[in-house]
């Protein structure tokens, strides 16, 4: 499975008809741009190259609901095509992924894993059970899915040209396994952190509400008693007005002009 056919169909040539592609691409199209505005257009990345056979591409992807935070997402391209291997695009290679995304922990990484598409020298970065136990709730069929990180890993790779060999020319490090297993949190980690920032970020939320629905009384009471001030004013110089400009007044007030 290729990068770009993973995009198009993340359940394998196997699953033939896929029919929610399009509204995938859309939705995390919007979702990226989005994250991309709120990022300012830079995501951090780094590339690993091992062989002419193989390139790793590990980005930190962050997160759509905890600001400054970021997953660890991996994409190994490998092949054993020659002509690939002297080709000038990775879009042909295979791939292999990882990342410490909850959703891609608890959902994917044991399909990912019995369908070849987990990155081996990574898995120790994996908690135990997400590789050997089945999602039997959250995906009883084991099927490979989309993951919401990989695909916008995915987005990324082509927006930067990543496709291209050129770009890894002079950007790309030698991959070792020990830089790579030093730059990544482990899974477990990584989710125990995301659920201390989502408790600390409803904290800041909650807060904020609670300001903000005080902050309205005030200005409403305030609205109050100068709206109701205004209306006892008017309301007298209404009655000034009754006993002042009579009717009778109003109806001479042409012969005055006539007589001028």
């Amino acid at each position: 499975m290729t990068f770009d056919d993973y995009i198009k169909n993340p359940m394998g040539k196997e699953n033939a008809v896929f029919s929610q592609r399009q509204m995938y691409m859309d939705l995390y199209s919007r979702k990226f741009d989005a994250i991309l505005a709120r990022e300012a257009g830079k995501i951090n990345y780094r590339m690993y190259k091992d062989t002419d056979a193989r390139y790793l591409l590990h980005i930190k992807i962050p997160s759509e609901v905890v600001e400054k935070f970021y997953y660890d997402v991996v994409i190994e391209f490998y092949t054993n095509d020659k002509s690939l291997i002297a080709g000038n695009s990775l879009k042909g290679y295979d791939v292999r992924f990882y990342s410490n995304d909850p959703y891609f922990c608890f959902t994917y990484a044991h399909a990912f894993e019995k369908n070849n598409l987990f990155i081996e020298d990574l898995k120790p970065k994996m908690m135990k059970r997400a590789l050997e136990d089945r999602a039997v709730e959250r995906n009883p069929k084991n099927l490979v899915g989309y993951v919401k990180s990989i695909f916008f890993a995915y987005l990324y790779w082509k927006l930067r040209g990543l496709d291209k060999k050129i770009s890894w020319q002079v950007g790309s490090v030698k991959y070792t396994k020990t830089d790579i297993m030093r730059d990544i949190m482990t899974a477990s980690r990584k989710i125990d952190l995301r659920q201390e920032r989502g408790k600390e970020a409803r904290r800041k939320e909650a807060t904020k509400r609670h300001s903000d629905s005080l902050r309205p009384k005030s200005v409403n009471k305030a609205a109050e008693i100068s709206h109701a001030t205004e209306k006892a004013r008017k309301t007298r110089d209404v009655s000034k007005t009754k006993v002042v400009n009579s009717v009778h007044y109003i109806k001479h007030s042409p012969k005055t002009k006539k007589k001028r």
